[in-house]
């Protein structure tokens, strides 16, 4: 196994972690806000339209405090289930290339 490989492995393993972190951290989103100030259960937060809504973008809704909440976490969960992928990626990997580095010690 060369430098290289362990580097990537090692890279890979480190994306992972730190994707499942900060998934965690986006659980741990405390109050939704609405433009930058805080909201409480029964809220609603009111769109401002500041322009004409051109095609391809969504039109501006206005949307609950349960809304805003779930949109803080859902992108959490989404990080920690890829974060989780690729760490056991890495580890399935590692353990192939030390097999395989093992089988062949005894094979010289």
């Amino acid at each position: 196994m060369t430098v290289m490989a362990v580097v990537i492995l090692l890279l890979v393993l480190a994306g992972g972690v730190g994707l499942v972190l900060s998934g965690v951290g986006k659980l741990q989103t405390e109050v939704p806000t609405c433009y930058g100030r805080p909201m409480a259960p029964g809220d609603i937060c009111h769109a401002r339209v500041t322009g004409p809504v051109t095609d391809g973008m969504p039109e501006p809704h206005d949307t609950t405090y349960q809304e805003q909440l779930d949109g803080l976490t859902s992108g959490g969960w989404t990080s920690i289930g890829l974060g989780l992928v690729l760490v056991v990626l890495a580890v399935v990997i590692g353990l192939a290339w030390a097999a395989g580095a093992a089988g062949d010690d005894r094979n010289p």
